[in-house]
């Protein structure tokens, strides 16, 4: 049974799709046996026809509520009308490929894989009372207080339990045009079902890890010289991303040091207030 990889996209980050997260993918592994889905939100026109020229299937994506929950919802609808193995559901606007992801699809298949975050910051208290119903919210509380924050934006999983996850997505969202709830569901339906740790190298965001990296000719390696698989320059808004010009290739990728710094001291403080202030 064939794998997939699952992504959505709109007009904004179209480019960046097609030049960098896409060609990043292609160049980095052999794509054997597997299929890669994009859920479109409004991409351009010569966006679809770039992507269907490279085999990538486009499929029309819901028009209300907020990307970033309406993507699990049309996610889940095409997987129960198609039969996958592995599910790879990732981000597209601010994620590039630099190597081979196929060992992700063969190890702990019954699992959900993902990289929790090396900073336990403060992020279910802020998102958790203002987005769920009082008695839903109580139960989240109960089972995700202390646990290490999951990032929703790699998630490697078998199809059904991707799916089952979405459908708790839809059912449980108060609010689906808010930014935020989704992050939420994640990590707690994956500690409520089977979750794997990965390697950092699989979900590397620059800001949360606790040691650093290195960048050399526009490509990232941990410190102790590995190459990362999945870079993941997390962000809201470009603005509070660590890295400039990112992309694909040499040229691409400056640090900005600045904000660099300044997220990972903001993160630091707000870990250090989690643990003595909880």
């Amino acid at each position: 049974m064939k794998n997939v990889i699952i992504t959505a996209a709109n007009a904004n980050i179209g480019d960046f799709l097609t030049r960098n997260w896409l060609r990043s993918l292609k160049d980095t592994n052999k794509l054997h046996n597997c299929d890669i889905v994009v859920v479109d939100y409004g991409l351009k026109n010569t966006h679809i026809n770039q992507l269907k020229e490279e085999g990538v299937i486009v499929i029309t994506g819901t028009k209300k509520y907020h990307i970033v929950n309406k993507r699990f919802f049309d996610a889940g609808k095409y997987l129960k009308n198609n039969s996958y193995d592995q599910v790879l559901f990732i981000d597209s606007g601010d994620v590039i490929f630099q190597g081979d992801i196929y060992s992700m699809f063969t190890t702990d298949i019954n699992n959900f894989r993902v990289v929790p975050l090396g900073k336990r910051i403060l992020f279910y208290q802020w998102l958790i009372f203002n987005q769920f119903e009082d008695e839903v919210k109580r139960k989240i509380w109960k089972l995700l207080k202390n646990k290490p924050i999951i990032n929703a934006g790699v998630i490697f999983a078998p199809a059904q339990k991707f799916i089952e996850l979405c459908d708790e997505m839809e059912k449980l969202i108060r609010n689906k045009e808010e930014f935020g709830p989704d992050q939420i569901i994640v990590n707690y339906h994956l500690y409520k079902d089977s979750v794997k740790f990965i390697d950092s190298k699989y979900n590397f965001m620059m800001s949360t890890v606790y040691l650093g990296f290195n960048l050399r000719k526009g490509t990232f390696y941990k410190l102790n010289g590995e190459k990362i698989i999945i870079v993941h320059n997390a962000g809201q808004m470009d603005i509070f991303r660590p890295i400039y010009n990112f992309g694909y290739g040499e040229g691409k990728n400056q640090i900005k040091h600045v904000m660099y710094f300044l997220k990972r001291t903001m993160y630091l403080l707000l870990e250090v207030y989690k643990k003595y202030f909880k």
